[in-house]
This record gives structure tokens, sequence and C-alpha cells, in this order.
């Protein structure tokens, strides 16, 4: 597969995009090209897909019922809580309402 140079989001600018692109490839939710500095740092991610991980999550979220219960849980518990864990409790809410 041929990465995107770049990806372009209706109402979002150019930057906010790259941000977010360099966030999922950091959770490992995508695969990417990085682009490196000299020193080695990604300073910015060609977007290939959505990996086993990030296909995952997202089925994990897919239901309203349950993206809503995460929300309300990460919100309880003061909104910043890591992402790993979130997925945890994603993955164990769904399993709950089935």
């Amino acid at each position: 597969m041929k990465a995107e140079k770049v990806l372009r989001i209706e109402d979002y600018d150019e930057a906010t995009i790259m941000y977010h692109q360099l966030l999922l490839a950091q959770a490992g939710m995508i695969d990417f090209e990085p682009e490196l500095t000299k020193t080695g740092r990604i300073i910015r991610v060609y977007v290939i897909g959505l990996n086993w991980a990030g296909h995952e999550f997202l089925d994990s979220v897919r239901s309203e019922k349950v993206w809503r219960k995460l929300l309300r849980y990460a919100k309880d518990k003061g909104g910043a809580l890591p992402f790993d864990f979130l997925k945890v409790i994603a993955v164990e809410l769904l399993k709950k309402s089935i």
C-alpha cells in the first residue's frame, strides 16, 4: 500500500490532522511511514491505514452505548486516562453489553 502524502478532512487544518496522525502512530493504531529528523525523531507520519489494534479499538467503541459509557467513565475519573487503559475498558464494556 502507498501512504497518503497529505490527508485532508473537511473543517480541519493540516497541522491539526498531522498532529492527530502522529498521536495515532504513537498509540500503535495505524501503519505509517515516518518522516524523521537527522536525530531520528519522528516529525510527521504518512498514513498507510489502520492496523489490527486500530480496527480492534474501533470495533470495541462502535456501539453508541459503549462509546457513551467510555466517555462517562473517563469523565468520572478526571478525563485524563492513558489510552491503553481506555482501550481495555472499551473492550470490557463491549463484552458486558453482549
